[in-house]
């Protein structure tokens, strides 16, 4: 992985971390000797020309990107991103670690605030993930659902329909007629429920980036639901996807967190 930190117009710092010490540490395009590795936790100390005291830290994160911070001086700097920083108050392109806007003078958040925006961001991608997943999940439960009752539907077929079918069905009696009927909503009634929550999950996403907290929250509780009725009705769909389902679930519950310390840094 590689990062870049715009400290000033003078200092530029990039760093490029692999999975088996293929690292490198450039300042102003010279480089320096580094000990980093995403395996574990881990940090390194060095100095900056104007003799500021710097520190790299990499902490493994579960199933995500490792969390890489610069310390200058014991305060945490933003990477600089992919697209340019713009100021709230006028819309200038400003380095990310401004204190101010050379503009209009509008005071900058703290790098705190852009590692919270990476949570929330991830976040609102889990929520588009689980839309995906839904309206992949729904045609699929249609076709499957259908593969599984077609033997018994071409049981019934030769049946008369006022005729009590003879075997207890989940624990209940039905003619022939109201098992066939049910036979035939089930394939549907799987596509509709999925379908619905892509729908919920795809509005969720697209709200969520003008509100996060309230969004997050909402499809964490969905999909907690939509988990905890599924593990009612079959018992070992918990286990399937497991973690995939973890995976979302972690960067739901961050994203929480993060729109958490957003809200309260806004006041």
């Amino acid at each position: 992985m590689e990062i870049r930190w715009d400290l000033d117009d003078n200092t530029v710092i990039d760093l490029r971390v692999g999975g088996f010490r293929k690292n490198r540490l450039t300042i102003n395009e010279n480089e320096i000797p580094v000990d980093l590795t995403l395996r574990g936790k881990n940090g390194y100390s060095f100095q900056l020309p104007d003799g500021r005291a710097a520190t790299i830290s990499v902490e493994p994160q579960f199933a995500t990107r490792p969390l890489v911070e610069l310390r200058i001086d014991g305060n945490l700097i933003a990477p600089t991103g992919k697209k340019p920083t713009l100021c709230a108050g006028c819309g200038t392109a400003v380095k990310p670690n401004d204190k101010f806007c050379s503009a209009c003078g509008h005071e900058m958040p703290p790098a705190e605030h852009y590692v919270h925006k990476r949570y929330v961001k991830e976040a609102t991608g889990a929520i588009t993930l689980l839309a995906v997943l839904f309206a992949i999940s729904g045609p699929l439960m249609y076709y499957l659902t259908q593969l599984q009752s077609q033997p018994l539907m071409e049981k019934l077929a030769g049946m008369d329909p006022d005729d009590t079918y003879p075997e207890k069905i989940g624990g209940d009696i039905y003619t022939v007629s109201s098992l066939k009927a049910q036979l035939e909503w089930e394939p549907w009634s799987a596509l509709i429920v999925n379908l619905i929550l892509a729908a919920i999950m795809a509005g969720l996403a697209l709200w969520g980036r003008r509100a996060p907290l309230p969004a997050v929250l909402i499809a964490a509780a969905t999909y907690a639901v939509v988990i905890v009725l599924n593990a009612i009705i079959e018992p070992m769909s918990l286990a399937q996807g497991i973690l995939m389902k973890v995976l979302i679930i972690v960067f739901l519950v961050r994203g929480i967190k993060a729109a958490l310390a957003l809200r309260a840094a806004n006041g």
